[in-house]
Parts: C-alpha cells; sequence; structure tokens
C-alpha cells in the first residue's frame, strides 16, 4: 500500500494529513503550537486517537523520538538515531520486532526492514511543504508505520531547528 503524508499548507503546530494514492483522507496529524517536544497526536479517519508522537524532551547522544499508546499512556516504541552519526540510520527499540529505516544522508529516502526482511520504502518528495510516500506491505500495520514516518520527521525537524548543517526537512 502506498501513502502520501504531507504537511498542512498553513499550520503552527505541524499538522500533516494522510493520504491513499487516490487522496482519500485516511489519518490526520494534529501538532500543538507551544511544545519543546513536536509532540502530535495520529487519528484514523473516523477520529480515533490512535498514537500520541513526540520527541524526547531531554537527549544527549541519540536524538529520539516515542509513539506512545494514548489509552495506558505506555510506550509502544523508541526511535532513534546516534547524534553524531553519519549515516541516516533510524532504529525502532521497545517493540517486539526488529524495525530499520536505513538511508541516504543528503535525502529523506529509507528502506524500511523487519527482522531484517523490506517490508517497505520512504521517499520525500520535493514541494514547498513537506511531503513523503511510503510504501508499505500490505501485511503491516499501516497506521503504525505512518506514525514511524510523522516521528522521524519529528526528529529531522528538531535537528533543524537546533541549527544542524545538514538539512532533510523543511520543518513545521
Amino acid at each position: 500500500m502506498e501513502y502520501k503524508i504531507r504537511n498542512k499548507w498553513i499550520t503552527l503546530g505541524g499538522s500533516s494529513y494522510i493520504t491513499d494514492m487516490a487522496d482519500n483522507h485516511i489519518y490526520e496529524v494534529k501538532g500543538n503550537i507551544f511544545t519543546f517536544t513536536h509532540k502530535k497526536r495520529f487519528y484514523d479517519k473516523n477520529g480515533k486517537l490512535l498514537f500520541i508522537i513526540r520527541n524526547k524532551f531531554w537527549r544527549l547522544f541519540t536524538r529520539r523520538a516515542f509513539i506512545i499508546n494514548p489509552e495506558n499512556k505506555q510506550i509502544i516504541c523508541r526511535i532513534s538515531k546516534k547524534f553524531l552519526s553519519l549515516r541516516s540510520k533510524f532504529t525502532v527499540d521497545r517493540y517486539p520486532e526488529e524495525i530499520v529505516l536505513d538511508g541516504n544522508i543528503l535525502d529523506f529516502n529509507f528502506r524500511v526492514t523487519k527482522n531484517g526482511a523490506d517490508v517497505g520504502h520512504v521517499a520525500r518528495r520535493v514541494s514547498l511543504r513537506d511531503s513523503f510516500v511510503l510504501t508499505i506491505d500490505d501485511s503491516e500495520d499501516q497506521a503504525f508505520f505512518c506514525a514511524l514516518v510523522i516521528a522521524i520527521d519529528c526528529i529531522l525537524d528538531r535537528r533543524n531547528q537546533e541549527g544542524s548543517s545538514v538539512s532533510f526537512s523543511s520543518g513545521d
């Protein structure tokens, strides 16, 4: 299945929407205006809150984001990228299976693997606002993998706001 993930044209909190390739709205992401952690809420098309996504507040040498279950406030997984790493490799911890998004340092272009097998791909589209295409196997949890893309974008947005020399994303 393929999804288009795009920031809204006018948004103060970094809100996004996720559509299928026929532009049918599938998910919506609402960001908070004043937040140090880039906190976002991930909804299905019926308005049900599926995930809370946020960056780690304090960090030393690892950039992290969390996907949280909104019902019990438990962390579903932690997405990490080493601070001084020259590669764009994100690992997903605290999840039952090993998930890695490994990509190119010069753009937002990632191969998605689960337990060592390819299950998808994420690519950035060139546009005036953040726009990505996620291709993920039909057998995978579609909402979860869309949330992973949002979490990585949160990490990179924070990195860009902190003045990184390599830009991956235009920010919120």
